[in-house]
C-alpha cells in the first residue's frame, strides 16, 4: 500500500483527540518502503550536523523517531480531513527529517555545543537554536515558514497539550520520539500497540540500534532535571520521577 500523497498540515495537540481522529493500524511497512523517500544535500548537511553535536546513542534516536513517523504516516495519519490545509509527502518528509535528526541537538556534551550561548537554556530551546542557526547556513532553501516549523517543533518536542493545534510536523516528532523512549506501553500496558508494527520496528532498530541509549538517555534526562529545575520536562505529569518510571519499564 502506498503513502497517501497529502496528509493534514494541522492536527490536535492532544494525544487522545489525535488518536481519535488518526486511523492508526499497526501494518508492516518495510524499512526498504520508508528509506526509498528521497533526501537531499540539505539534509545531508543535518545528518552530519546532529552526528557531531548529538551524543552516538542519542544521533540514532533521532534517526529511529524519523523512521517511526514515516511508519505513523503510511499506517493511518489524518489525511484529507475537510476543511483542513494539506501538506504533500514531499513536503512533509522533507521537513519532519530536518526536525528529527536535530531535535536533540541540545543533548550535546561537545565544546562547542556547551559554549553556545543558549547552552543555560531547557535543551530543546537550546537545541532548537542551534537548529534554526544551523538551517540558515546549511539550507538556505527552506524558506521561513519551512524553518519556523522545523524549529518551533523541536523545541515543543517533548511538551504536552491538552488543547489546541500541532503542524504535523510537530505531533510527529512528538510522538516519535515519546515512542522511542517509553515504547509499546508508554501509556499503560499495551497502549500505544496500535502505532507501529512490531517488525517493521525491528527493522528500524536493527538499521539503527539502540546501544546505550537507555542508560544515555537517564544520564542526560537527570542532568536536565539536576541543572534546570524549571526545564520543559518538569512539567511532564508526575515529574522526575513518572517519566524515568515510563522509560524504564518500556526496557525491561
Amino acid at each position: 500500500m502506498p503513502f497517501p500523497k497529502t496528509f493534514d498540515a494541522y492536527v490536535p495537540c492532544s494525544i487522545p483527540e489525535f488518536f481519535a481522529l488518526a486511523k492508526l493500524k499497526p501494518d508492516y511497512v518495510p524499512f526498504d518502503t520508508l528509506r526509498s523517500i528521497q533526501l537531499d544535500p540539505e539534509h545531508t548537511a543535518s545528518f552530519e550536523y546532529s552526528k557531531r553535536l548529538t551524543p552516538p546513542s542519542g544521533f540514532m534516536h533521532t534517526l529511529r523517531c524519523y523512521y517511526i513517523g514515516l511508519a505513523i504516516l503510511h499506517n493511518g495519519f489524518p489525511s484529507e480531513t475537510p476543511g483542513v490545509p494539506q501538506i504533500t509527502l514531499e513536503e512533509l518528509s522533507r521537513r519532519l527529517y530536518h526536525t528529527c535528526v536535530l531535535h536533540d541537538l541540545g543533548w550535546t556534551t561537545t565544546a562547542e555545543g556547551r559554549g553556545h550561548p543558549a547552552h543555560a537554556m531547557t535543551f530543546e530551546f537550546h537545541g532548537g537554536i542551534m537548529a534554526y542557526e544551523h538551517l540558515h547556513a546549511a539550507a538556505p532553501a527552506l524558506n521561513a515558514e519551512q524553518v519556523g516549523d522545523i524549529v518551533q517543533s523541536i523545541m515543543l518536542h517533548s511538551s504536552r497539550w491538552e488543547s489546541g493545534t500541532s503542524s504535523a510536523v510537530g505531533l510527529l516528532v512528538a510522538l516519535s520520539a515519546f515512542f522511542d523512549v517509553c515504547g509499546y506501553d508508554a501509556m499503560g500496558p499495551g497502549s500505544l500497540d496500535f502505532l507501529v508494527n512490531r517488525k517493521t520496528l525491528e527493522e528500524i532498530e536493527q538499521e539503527y540500534p539502540r546501544g546505550n541509549f537507555v542508560s544515555e538517555t537517564f544520564e542526560i534526562i537527570n542532568k536536565e532535571y539536576d541543572d534546570k529545575p524549571n526545564c520543559l520536562l518538569s512539567h511532564f505529569p508526575g515529574g522526575r520521577e513518572a517519566f524515568v518510571k515510563i522509560a524504564r519499564l518500556s526496557h525491561e
